[in-house]
């Protein structure tokens, strides 16, 4: 008998560590403790080989390095992290290995090690080219940095590369948003994500008062679906574009609730129903990185609730035989779908509930109302 097909599982991993924080920022991340990063990274090294005990059946399909800023580390210590890995787990050849990037952390000499080291995607942070604005919000980058590092990245023969935006950012208007993105479209990346700037964090007041209004962001959002669209991008997921072929699938993952296990500072894991969060106090991580993390076990209800709100987030939506084999009431789904079916923001072609580019600015509203 031919031996089971060990379990996929993805890896996320966090690097604490910013130059700068941007006054938007809401991540668990630090600026000038650079002198931790040693320290932070043997104790990375050792809460990977404490958890990897725990899935030798495993095989790992996906690494995503987040943060903070994974670029400000040197290359060495990505390798570092990496090798740890292979040490420890069972990585499948085919693994997309991700790492974030702020523009004027990126260079050749990095990209180059990223590569042989195993990275194979970047995700490059832009959210704005506007000077005024990158200096408004405590971005430590400016325009030319972020075409540098476009030229780099592609010049270093990385097929798989996205760039990041935010919408409703200080002084930005919908005229500089589409010259923005237009310029970064010249590049061709393979990926693209936008977000609306989240008004949840601690400084937010500091640049509220120079930000768009609801109107002008909405008219950004709009735009910016329709141009991707026909210059043959995919809106995937409601933050999310990509040339076919090319969607993130560390990110999928999360959003078809699969397995994956977090890495580092305040990193979450969901395994076997059961969600853990890891020590958020950066002394206490590096001291006792394997320590006791947080655990909630999601129960039926939860889990229904959360399969909702993340396949709605994604363009193929909720799949009807699914949902009906997972919870059976797929008649009351139907009944409390039908309003947002008559007002065009979701769609049922059969096989699929799904929202539409307008359903997805009102995704909370509609999650709540079909659960």
């Amino acid at each position: 008998m031919p031996s089971p097909r060990p379990k996929d599982l993805s890896l996320y991993v966090h690097i604490p560590f910013c130059r700068t924080i941007c006054v938007y920022c809401g991540f668990l991340t630090y600026a000038n403790r650079e002198h931790l990063i040693d320290a932070y990274i043997r104790s990375l090294s050792s809460e990977i080989s404490v958890k990897a005990e725990k899935h030798a059946k495993s095989r790992v399909v996906s690494i995503y390095f987040g943060g903070g800023t994974p670029s400000l580390l040197e290359a060495q210590k990505i390798e570092e992290i990496m090798d740890a890995i292979r040490k420890n787990f069972s990585l499948d050849d085919n693994a997309e290995v991700t790492i974030e990037c702020n523009p004027e952390s990126v260079t050749g000499e990095k990209l180059e090690k990223y590569n042989k080291s195993g990275v194979n995607r970047i995700s490059l942070g832009v959210q704005s080219l506007e000077e005024k604005t990158l200096w408004r919000v405590g971005r430590p980058h400016r325009k030319i940095d972020v075409i540098k590092a476009l030229t780099l990245i592609k010049n270093t023969g990385f097929k798989n590369f996205g760039s990041d935006f935010i919408m409703g950012l200080p002084f930005q208007t919908l005229s500089s948003f589409k010259k923005d993105v237009l310029r970064i479209l010249a590049f061709r990346p393979p990926h693209l994500s936008s977000y609306f700037l989240s008004y949840d964090t601690k400084k937010i007041d500091l640049i509220a008062g120079d930000c768009p209004v609801e109107d002008e962001q909405l008219k950004m959002y709009d735009w910016l679906a329709d141009i991707l669209k026909k210059k043959g991008y995919n809106h995937y997921e409601v933050s999310n574009f990509a040339l076919p072929g090319v969607e993130c699938r560390h990110n999928l993952r999360y959003w078809h609730q699969q397995e994956y296990l977090g890495l580092g500072l305040g990193a979450h894991s969901f395994i076997n129903d059961i969600c853990t969060v890891n020590e958020e106090n950066l002394e206490k991580y590096i001291k006792d990185p394997a320590g006791n993390p947080e655990t909630f076990t999601l129960d039926k209800e939860l889990k229904k609730l959360d399969y909702i709100m993340l396949m709605l987030r994604t363009s193929g939506g909720i799949k009807l035989k699914e949902y009906k084999k997972r919870y059976e009431d797929i008649s009351d789904l139907k009944a409390k779908a039908a309003p947002y079916l008559s007002s065009g923001l979701l769609k049922n072609d059969g096989n699929r509930l799904y929202a539409t580019d307008k359903g997805f600015l009102l995704l909370d509203r509609i999650t709540k109302d079909l659960f």
